[in-house]
């Protein structure tokens, strides 16, 4: 009897749980979760470095200002075949467009007029300021004379017959773009006109500038 109480009896095996990180249909979501994970931060940065390109190239990026004659009409006009001169008042408006997303300030400029590619007169243009994607239009006044042209040296007389004067107006602009008040670059704008005088009505005719 005591042998039979004192008998050991092995327990029965009890049932193995897998633990729940073990599952292989919970590993397939953690790993699919991660993916999207590693695929949100991913666009993140990516969106992130177009983003500053973008910036950079379109708002850092300066470029230089646009001159361009709006307008040039005659005032007054004295000329004679024989011989060959002319003396003419002009007044005209000149462009500073302003492409950047800074202010542009310029310093004051001459604005040239050449015929047969010889001067005849110059005039000098106030300065002024551009605002951002701005156009500032300056006003002016300027005299050209024939006896500032060298003898021999072009077509006067042939041309005073023909009745038009081809001339030339030219310009240099330069001043500084200023971006939040931290970066200053200075830029330069050029402009080259041509256009046609009509001795008989006394116009402006063929203003074309690039």
């Amino acid at each position: 009897m005591a042998d039979q109480e004192s008998q050991i009896w092995p327990l029965a095996p009890g049932k193995l749980h897998h633990r729940s990180d073990e599952n292989p249909t919970f590993k397939a979501i953690r790993r699919e979760r991660s993916n999207k994970c590693f695929v949100y931060v991913f666009s993140g940065i990516v969106f992130f470095c177009v983003t500053v390109l973008v910036f950079a190239l379109l708002v850092l990026r300066v470029k230089s200002p646009e001159i361009r004659l709006r307008s040039v009409t005659v005032k007054s006009l004295k000329y004679t075949s024989s011989p060959p001169s002319f003396n003419v008042s002009l007044s005209g408006q000149m462009s500073v467009k302003n492409p950047n997303f800074g202010d542009y300030e310029f310093v004051p400029t001459t604005v040239s007029f050449l015929y047969s590619r010889g001067a005849v007169g110059s005039t000098k243009v106030a300065k002024g300021l551009a605002k951002v994607k701005k156009t500032e239009r300056l006003s002016f006044g300027v005299d050209l004379r024939s006896n500032k042209l060298p003898e021999g040296a072009n077509t006067l007389e042939s041309d005073m017959n023909s009745g038009m004067l081809k001339l030339t107006g030219t310009g240099k602009v330069s001043g500084k773009v200023t971006l939040w008040k931290i970066i200053n670059k200075r830029k330069t704008g050029k402009m080259d006109c041509t256009m046609t005088l009509v001795l008989k009505s006394k116009t402006i005719k063929g203003l074309v500038c690039r």
